[in-house]
């Protein structure tokens, strides 16, 4: 199986993510940030999202508009969406991740993946 430097990155926001923001990558198991190069790739194989209730959540590679959906979808009345992908998946090389969520309110988003060179 394909692996790389593992990493995990988060967005944590009590306040408005309608608009997009960016998901910060750490090492794993610190907090050191860890920028990609233009020729890695980010996979990802797990997400969380806490949001409120009915929110209409996003997580994309290379923004919203242009970008890949990893995940996308409504909150349900749990408050949460959990994901584990048997194949993780890949983003475009150089690219992070965005986040779109709620308006107000806790907005969570947390993923775990690895990096790999192209």
């Amino acid at each position: 199986m394909l692996r790389g430097e593992e990493v995990h990155g988060e967005i944590i926001l009590d306040g408005d993510a309608s608009g997009g923001l960016a998901v910060v990558l750490y090492k794993a198991g610190s907090v050191v940030v860890r920028t990609l190069g233009v020729t890695e790739i980010l996979y990802v194989s797990d997400v969380q999202i806490l949001c409120e209730t009915g929110a209409d959540v996003s997580l994309c590679a290379d923004g919203k508009v242009a970008g890949e959906y990893v995940v996308h979808g409504t909150v349900d009345t749990k408050g949460g969406l959990i994901l584990h992908f048997q194949q993780p998946r890949a983003c475009t090389p150089g690219t992070g991740l965005t986040f779109y969520g709620a308006a107000a309110n806790l907005n969570t988003c947390i993923i775990e993946g690895f990096i790999t060179g192209a």
